[in-house]
This record gives C-alpha cells, structure tokens and sequence, in this order.
C-alpha cells in the first residue's frame, strides 16, 4: 500500500535463506560455528616462516586451536643465528633453532624456481636443513612448492593462475574441501616418489598430476591454504596432517635413542651413573 514501509530486506526469509547458502561451503571455524576447541598438540610448539604472506596470521590462529604454542618469524629472521663467523651460511645465519617440535616453512608471494632470490634461497635452506635434521615439518604453498623441488619434482607456472578457487580433492583417499591461491605447482606422474629423505605419498590431480599435497616420515606439503575461509575442511586437514606427522616423529625419536643405549652397551660403554635412577 501506498505511504506504507517495507520490511527490511534482511527479514525477508527467502533472502536470509540465499544468503545463508553462500556460506554453506566456506570454513565453520571462521564463520563461528565452531565445535569444542581441537586442542590435541598441547604442549608442542611450531615455528611459522613467514614469506611475506597475509595468510600467516591466519595459520597461526589455526595452529593455536590445535594447541600448539606458535611463533612467527619473517624469512630473514628465519635461521639461527652463527655461533661464530666459521659457522655462517650466508647473511641468514646457520639452522632453524632445534627448539621448535614444527617448522611451518609458510606461504608467500615469489617464484619457486628463482634460486637467486634472497627469500628464495632462505626458505630452501631452512627446509633442507629441516630435512636434513629428520625434524618434523611442514610446507604451505610456497613452502609446499621449495620442499617438494628439494624432493626432485618438477616444478611448473599454471597456465591461469589457481587464485581463490575453491576444489573438492582427493587428500590420500579423502575427500577435503579446500581453497588454492597459486601460480606454481608440483608435477608428478604417480602417487609414490622414492627419496633420499625416505618414500613419499603424493595426493595427485589425476588430471595434470598437479602436487596437491605430500608427506613423508618427518614432512609434510600442501600447495592449498588450510586456513583460508574457502578451506572448508582446513582445520581437518590440519589436525589429522600434525598429529600423523608428530607422533610419527615422536617415534623415530624413541626409535633412534633406543638404537644409540643398545649400541653404547653392546661396546661395553655402560649404562653410565645414575641411568637407573
């Protein structure tokens, strides 16, 4: 009727329906509707190496959900620094500090395969280091993309760029919702890459074979971004990546210091004093 106001747009339940809809694919933890906090890593803690990406933050919240004690570093803070000038390597110092249970080698702007980039050339050396040790880590776009070229696969500049695009994929025969901010990506053949780091899964694109994500006994890779809102399954991924990737750790760990008493006592070392205390 005539001089008569309308109800407001957002009372209209045809519309609060299609606008509810939008959400319906994008990530829970972000829009508040959240199940009891994940807390399943306490007492751990991770290093995030941040590239110069917005989404470190994000990945951090993330992280301190699942319990995990998070420190951010920018790539030139990112390694320890020398003890002394005959153990520098480079303007960025020596190994990531071994006190950190996770180093999350993180996302970022940049061309993986441009080995004179400073930024470049750092986040590589701290991945290899990190393999190297056989310490637990973790690899998220960019970092996904310089741990899986240290792996020896192929990397490859897309055609058109994956940049917001929201896919269902096959993450090792389950399905995860996730979201892709990328130029570059890791091409492999098949499922299974043998290593001098040991054997590594692949979660494949069986159409171009693009490196959706990997792992082997100490590391782990994905080229999407977890913590993006178009992550529905982030979190998931997460929590079921670490937790695998920490207690596999945890167990080597045990493993390799069962293996060093056995050998001390095979040699007549001993048990030393005070051992049976």
């Amino acid at each position: 009727m005539p001089g008569r106001p309308h109800p407001p747009l957002a009372a209209d339940p045809r519309i609060a329906a299609a606008l509810a809809a939008r959400n319906t694919h994008l990530a829970p933890f972000w829009l508040q509707r959240r199940a009891p906090r994940a807390v399943v890593l306490t007492g751990r803690s991770a290093l995030i190496v941040d590239a110069e990406d917005s989404f470190t933050g994000m990945l951090a919240h993330l992280l301190r959900e699942l319990g995990l004690a998070v420190t951010i570093r920018p790539w030139q803070q990112a390694a320890r620094p020398p003890a002394h000038p005959s153990a520098e390597r480079g303007a960025a110092g020596g190994p990531v500090d071994p006190e950190f249970d996770l180093v999350v080698a993180g996302p970022g702007p940049g061309d993986p395969n441009d080995a004179a980039d400073p930024k470049i050339a750092t986040m590589r050396r701290v991945i290899a280091d990190r393999l190297a040790a056989r310490r637990p880590l973790l690899g998220v776009c960019l970092g996904h993309q310089l741990l899986a070229g240290l792996l020896g696969l192929r990397l490859h500049r897309r055609a058109a760029p994956y940049q917001g695009l929201a896919r269902t994929i096959d993450l090792f025969s389950r399905p995860r919702r996730v979201g892709f901010y990328s130029t570059f990506t890791a091409i492999a053949g098949s499922g299974d890459l043998a290593t001098a780091h040991g054997p590594v899964q692949l979660a494949l694109d069986r159409g171009d074979g693009s490196v959706h994500a990997l792992r082997g006994a100490a590391f782990a890779g994905v080229q999407f971004h977890p913590e993006s809102v178009l992550s529905e399954d982030g979190l998931t991924v997460l929590r079921e990546l670490l937790t695998e990737l920490l207690a596999s750790a945890g167990a080597s760990a045990d493993r390799a210091g069962e293996t060093s008493l056995g050998t001390a006592a095979a040699s007549g070392g001993g048990a030393g004093p005070g051992l049976d205390e």
